[in-house]
């Protein structure tokens, strides 16, 4: 999420800020077609400011489902167990699941169940 987008959201609310404080203060001097104007030069930068807040929200939602699915990948990292020629996922209940195939995990990461562990591993 760069920093140039925050602050041009935090400006944008900003400058609506002013905008709505300078219609509070003015006296009768401005005139209607004046506040007309501003206030939609203010409703414009309110608008602006929400679509940056919600581009803000997604883009923090897809953050946190990525960091809850690479922290369930490193919980499965944790409990995986070497037993020559496989690999095996330790359970809670201290069971082992698998067998795993050992190329496919060491060479890309992937647990790839064996179908025929009583031929050595293939």
């Amino acid at each position: 999420m760069p920093i140039a987008e925050i602050t041009a959201a935090l400006a944008g609310v900003k400058h609506a800020s002013d905008i709505a404080k300078l219609i509070k203060n003015s006296e009768v001097s401005l005139e209607a077609a004046e506040v007309k104007l501003k206030l939609a030069d203010l409703i414009d930068n309110l608008a602006d400011a929400k679509v940056k807040i919600a581009k803000f929200k997604e883009i923090l939602s897809e953050k946190d489902e990525e960091i809850h699915r690479l922290n369930g990948q490193l919980k499965k990292h944790g409990s995986i167990l070497w037993e020559s020629p496989y690999y095996f996922l330790a359970k809670e209940n201290g069971e082992k699941d698998g067998p795993y195939c050992q190329k496919c995990y060491d060479s890309n990461k992937k647990l790839i169940r064996l179908q025929s562990p009583r031929k050595n591993g293939h």
